[in-house]
Order: C-alpha cells, then sequence, then structure tokens
C-alpha cells in the first residue's frame, strides 16, 4: 500500500461496489486507528461539497457498503462503529504502511516515496512518510570513524 491503496483477502484484491467506499477504507487506514468523526469523513471524501443532510445519508451508505462488502468476504470486526464515528482496529489488519511505521526494514527499503496516490488527502501522510523514510535509511548506513594519522 505505500504506492496506491488495495487490500487483499485470501490474496485477492478485494472488489468493491462503489470507489468511495474504498477510499473510506483507505482513510480509515491512513488514520491509523484513531476514530473518524462523519464530519471529518465527510469533508475529507467530498471536499468540495457542502455538508447537507443528502451528504449525510449518503456517508451512511457508505459505510453500509463498505461493511457487507467486507463481511461478504469474511472479514468482521474490522471496523469500529460508534454514534456518529469510526475507526479500524488495526490489530486485525496486516498493512505495509503500518509495518513501515513500526521501523520495518523490509518496508523502509521497499519505500519508494508514494503513498495511496490515488487521493489527495493523503499528501499530508505521504510527505510525513517521505521524511521517516530519510531518516531511517539514514539510520540505517553504518558510520565508521577514521582516526587521524600523521600528527
Amino acid at each position: 500500500m505505500l504506492w496506491n491503496f488495495e487490500i487483499f483477502v485470501g490474496g485477492r484484491a478485494l472488489a468493491f461496489k462503489r470507489s468511495k467506499s474504498k477510499e473510506l477504507l483507505a482513510y480509515l487506514v491512513d488514520r491509523n486507528g484513531a476514530t473518524c468523526t462523519n464530519g471529518e469523513m465527510l469533508a475529507v471524501l467530498w471536499e468540495d461539497k457542502p455538508d447537507t443532510a443528502s451528504l449525510h445519508s449518503h456517508l451512511r451508505n457508505l459505510i453500509f457498503d463498505l461493511s457487507h462488502t467486507l463481511e461478504d468476504v469474511g472479514v468482521t470486526g474490522l471496523l469500529i462503529r460508534g454514534r456518529s464515528t469510526l475507526a479500524l482496529d488495526t490489530s486485525k489488519v496486516d498493512c505495509d504502511y503500518y509495518n513501515f511505521l513500526r521501523g520495518s526494514r523490509s518496508a523502509t527499503n521497499s519505500y519508494r516515496g508514494e503513498y495511496m496516490t490515488q487521493y489527495s488527502w493523503a499528501e499530508v501522510t505521504r510527505s510525513a512518510l517521505r521524511q521517516q523514510a530519510n531518516v531511517q535509511k539514514t539510520a540505517s548506513i553504518p558510520s565508521y570513524y577514521v582516526p587521524p594519522t600523521g600528527f
């Protein structure tokens, strides 16, 4: 996922009926388990549209669609629903982004500066990941002290 967002279940890419359902899941992954309010999700998914009752209804339909898409492939308990909130149970996800954040050498080495490139809201995380990757890669370069000679 350190490139374009995809979710795999049993080695196969999960198909979504609506692209916004997939984007909602991507956003929840990006939030790394943090609870998201309906208002926050609306602002992120429809950044150019005003907050209306119709848009709230659309979000509820997306959450319903996402829940059923996951359940249809046997994934349960991944979404943590609250009153006007949603979060992801990160303990149920094997994710290269999370592995990168934990300092996994293989995730760090495979990172090429891209992250969820299909979503504009991911730019903030993308920038932070680039900085962290530079720090991690620099930290893994051994430094040697060579004492001066000829004094």
